[in-house]
């Protein structure tokens, strides 16, 4: 420390002024460099795939060239599924490099009857679908080149960049856009600091040539004035809304979303629908009903809504930590949630479980209000009962959280000698109100459709054995707490701290091996996906154990590594794909709609088990009849949604359909929209 302080001192003002601007540059340079090395990573460019039907003896004359960032060319692999039997086959190629077009490659002297034999060109950017049909293709200009004709697909653009507008240049067909630019470098800079090892180093040099100032800004932030804390936290709000909002409806809705949308969110049903999940109260459809009804009914409108709740939850989850916690504590947490690649997710959803989020913290508040309090008045009760029974109300996994708490209470008023048989049973009351509240939802919909149902939630399976692994260990990780609470913790935690993290740990711990415990004797009902429930209290536990616990007990630079190594576990999955990733059922009614209006003359049906939603009409489609055993077609389509071709090839086979007729159209690099010509079609 001595001798970074000498160095400190011995720099004159203009030689660290030169120093800063060299600094500034080189960080500038290298991450360029390093963010160039690394492009693959970076979610920039949308996939695009792209699907040629054409007679099969024409196939070899055709080729596909895109254009990249430089006035260049490139040949694009095409591949196709042979069918001997078939006069059509489908080339399709996909395209992961940035483009700015693509287009058909073929040879002059055979160009007009290769267009001729052309079917259809169907290209899948992202979630959007680009169709061009038979009249489209002969009617496109093309350009010489090299005895070729180079037929650009005119009108490919997924996204404009800012910078377009200015320079053509900067158009590009797969681009994702200038705001999913700067999240994706700001989350790949903070969560994969390795792959930025010269910029980092700059960044350090830099820190260290403004130790002063950096030291007065630390200061001011343990002196904030509330006007000041209010900026900071309305700047936390920013970044995660910024994160929530990129890409949110980049992929299409999975089948529990169109659930969400069709049957209990429809504003144009009546009002007792959105009873009807058996999985989940009903307070969730409520809400999102009247937000259809105020704001639209579209996916994307269902969307937004889980981003507004998703970003919004960080305020209450704040004020909670702040109350009984630091206020380091408070803003450490919120900085968690706020870049939570798990929580940005959900964030993505239109499924009830961000509410639960929301709901956790306000819920928790008042409750630890009555734990340290003791006081049972009226304005307490009510604080406590309202957000419990509209976390009960959203999913039964709030049952589990409530009933946690009445638990804790108890044990709480043993350990700290303030056990009252009156406090009790009033408590008690309180809990009988909260789980009153779900009876309409028993009545019309839990009882008969969920708890007699044994096929309600089998997807769920029996505890695998990380689960097991897990349930094992929190009965040593509880008592290793509390020897470490009662020893090293008890010193350096102050009482409101110390209470709260009791309380997050018991919750965590109960929940869990409730959970756990129901689905070994009765029923499976732990899921990962249902134990969001608990994510604001981990990430409350961590936040208080790094920021107020862990530095009265080592060095400082020991708990800011352990902060760190925390944050990059915490935005781990940013990069995955949300909101329904692996179902395309949007694009394949897009693509579905575009044929049949190309072919009127044909008797184009759909095969789809959901085809009774209807979802043509909301996503704005001509619609497609649906198909039933026996009917008579041209072309029938099958919509995958979330199927796996394998479990497609069954149903055509249960169904007598010669799989042999199959043209698969590819929407990504799993799902396949399956087009199937009638024995009697060309």
């Amino acid at each position: 420390m001595q001798t970074q302080q000498k160095l400190y001192q011995t720099i004159k003002g203009w030689q660290r002024k030169l120093l800063v601007v060299c600094c500034l540059f080189g960080i500038g340079i290298s991450a360029l460099y390093h963010g160039n090395s690394i492009k693959m990573i970076w979610k920039i460019s949308a996939p695009v795939y792209l699907n040629i039907e054409i007679n099969k003896n024409f196939a070899p004359f055709v080729s596909v060239v895109t254009s990249g960032k430089l006035p260049e060319y490139h040949i694009e692999r095409l591949s196709t599924d042979t069918n001997s039997q078939m006069h059509n086959i489908v080339l399709h190629s996909e395209i992961v490099d940035l483009v700015r077009g693509v287009y058909l490659h073929i040879p002059k002297e055979t160009a007009a009857e290769t267009l001729n034999a052309i079917e259809a060109v169907s290209v899948f950017i992202g979630n959007k679908l680009f169709y061009f049909s038979h009249a489209d293709i002969i009617n496109l200009q093309g350009i010489e080149q090299d005895n070729h004709l180079l037929i650009k697909l005119i009108g490919l653009e997924y996204n404009r960049s800012i910078a377009s507008l200015l320079l053509n240049n900067f158009v590009f067909a797969n681009y994702y856009g200038d705001l999913n630019t700067l999240a994706e470098v700001f989350m790949l800079f903070t969560t994969r600091p390795y792959k930025f090892v010269l910029t980092w180093f700059f960044i350090f040099c830099l820190l260290f040539l403004l130790k002063q100032k950096v030291i007065h800004i630390y200061d001011g932030l343990k002196k904030l004035t509330l006007g000041k804390e209010i900026l900071l936290l309305i700047f936390l709000l920013l970044i995660a809304f910024t994160l929530r909002i990129n890409g949110y409806v980049r992929y299409s809705a999975w089948f529990d979303e169109l659930y969400s949308i069709f049957i209990v969110g429809n504003p144009a049903l009546p009002f007792n629908a959105t009873f009807n999940d058996p999985g989940n109260p009903p307070f969730y459809n409520i809400l999102l009903r009247y937000w259809f009804s105020a704001f639209g009914w579209t996916e994307y409108n269902g969307r937004l809504f889980s981003v507004l709740i998703g970003t919004a939850a960080i305020i209450p989850f704040y004020i909670f930590l702040k109350r009984f916690a630091k206020r380091s504590v408070a803003f450490l947490a919120a900085l968690y949630m706020a870049i939570s690649g798990l929580l940005i997710g959900y964030s993505q959803e239109i499924r009830a479980y961000i509410l639960l989020v929301f709901l956790v913290p306000i819920m928790a508040n008042y409750f630890m209000v009555i734990i340290e309090t003791q006081k049972f008045n009226f304005k307490h009760i009510i604080r406590y009962i309202i957000p419990a029974i509209l976390l009960v109300n959203t999913h039964y996994y709030g049952s589990l959280l409530v009933f946690s708490n009445f638990l804790f209470f108890i044990l709480y008023s043993v350990t700290k000698k303030s056990f009252s048989w009156k406090n009790t049973v009033l408590f008690f009351i309180c809990h009988l109100i909260i789980a009153l509240s779900l009876s309409p939802y028993f009545i019309f919909t839990a009882f008969n459709q969920a708890l007699l149902n044994s096929n309600f939630n089998a997807w769920i399976k029996k505890p695998s054995g990380s689960m097991i692994i897990i349930a094992a260990i929190i009965p040593v990780f509880m008592i290793l707490y509390i020897y470490l609470r009662s020893t090293m913790f008890k010193k350096n935690a102050s009482s409101p701290s110390y209470d709260l993290v009791d309380y997050l740990v018991f919750s965590l711990s109960t929940v869990f091996l409730i959970a756990f415990g129901v689905s070994m004797l009765y029923r499976p009902i732990l899921s990962a996906r249902y134990l969001i429930i608990l994510y604001p209290f981990l990430i409350a536990f961590l936040a208080v154990i790094f920021a107020q616990i862990l530095p009265g007990i080592t060095s400082k630079y020991a708990y800011a590594v352990c902060a760190v190594f925390m944050f990059l576990w915490l935005v781990n999955g940013y990069e995955t794909n949300r909101g329904g990733s692996s179902s395309v059922f949007r694009e394949s009614l897009a693509f579905i709609a575009h044929e049949a209006a190309a072919h009127p003359e044909r008797t184009s049906l759909e095969l789809s088990p959901y085809s009774y939603y209807r979802l043509e009409h909301f996503y704005g489609y001509n619609t497609v009849s649906p198909y039933s055993p026996g009917d008579n077609y041209d072309v029938l389509f099958f919509n995958p949604l979330h199927r796996s071709q394998k479990a497609m090839f069954a149903t055509l086979n249960n169904l007598a359909i010669n799989q042999n007729s199959v043209l698969k159209i590819r929407v990504n690099e799993r799902v396949s929209i399956f087009k199937i010509y009638s024995d009697n079609s060309p």
